[in-house]
């Protein structure tokens, strides 16, 4: 499947936003960008889509005169067609599912995993926000990630409301390893290396082990993301769960993406230098 071409309701949204300016922008936005018809869930409303895009980084309504300009900055570098070919180049690598994909402006101070682009994935689809470059073609970075979680979901038929904290840990750390594995270290996230593999593993032992059965992914954030007050670093659940997968290949060098996509996460685990 095609990239989907967002850019007609982005420019719908924006039209209407000049010609109506004591509407409220929020609800345009809502209602054009957020109508269901154009997404694949038959199970959410627009107010239930608006607010979950706007979680994981869709640009405030208010910002719609940045967003034209940035539309415009996209069709010169012809952003669209880059990432479709890329997709399709991914997807036949790790014979991936065929998901739609939805690109949109990234909110301006949205700071997720990097700073100007983020993402969410489902296995109906999945969504990357995105800004201006950083460097070239580091929009690649997120493509592989979100649509390794894809990859990942639909493989494992994992359920979101049921998903232990093992797998949480594992879908993250397979995602950031298949960036790193397409791209190479200059394309990884920041908080791949931020602890020692001793202090890693401390983290491990003490605070993940005891909790890895834990279910649903509404109660792994602070395990994921970390929590000051709780002790437990920034992007905590991410960095050990890439580490864990790295550690894995490197004592299993003739794995692939695709071959580890279809390993467990205990497997994963017990297979790389933590214990389970």
């Amino acid at each position: 499947m095609p990239v989907i071409d967002t850019r007609k309701p982005l420019k719908e949204f924006i039209e209407k936003c000049r010609k109506s300016p004591f509407q409220s922008t929020n609800k345009l936005q809502r209602d054009i960008l957020c109508d269901p018809s154009r997404h694949p869930f038959s199970d959410r409303s627009s107010d239930e889509l608006h607010d979950l895009l706007m979680m994981y980084g869709l640009f405030h309504s208010d910002q719609w005169r940045k967003t034209e300009k940035l539309l415009e900055e996209w069709e010169t570098k012809k952003l669209f067609k880059q990432i479709h070919k890329e997709y399709i180049r991914l997807q036949k690598e790790w014979e991936g599912p065929d998901a739609p994909l939805y690109l949109y402006p990234i909110h301006q101070s949205f700071m997720g995993e990097r700073d100007n682009r983020g993402g969410v994935a489902f296995q109906e689809g999945f969504y990357l926000f995105y800004s201006k470059p950083g460097k070239e073609g580091d929009w690649r970075s997120i493509l592989a990630h979100e649509y390794h979680h894809v990859c990942r979901l639909n493989e494992k038929k994992v359920h979101l409301d049921k998903v232990p904290l093992k797998e949480s840990v594992i879908i993250e750390g397979l995602a950031e390893y298949a960036v790193f594995d397409q791209y190479g270290p200059d394309y990884t996230a920041d908080w791949v290396d931020h602890h020692t593999d001793e202090e890693l593993s401390s983290i491990w032992e003490k605070r993940f082990k005891p909790e890895l059965e834990l279910s649903g992914q509404v109660n792994h954030g602070d395990y994921l993301y970390g929590n000051k007050r709780k002790k437990l670093p920034k992007w905590i659940g991410y960095e050990l769960g890439y580490r864990i997968v790295k550690s894995y290949h490197d004592r299993h060098p003739d794995e692939t993406i695709r071959s580890m996509t279809k390993r467990n996460a205990e497997q994963i685990i017990k297979g790389s230098s933590f214990s389970i």
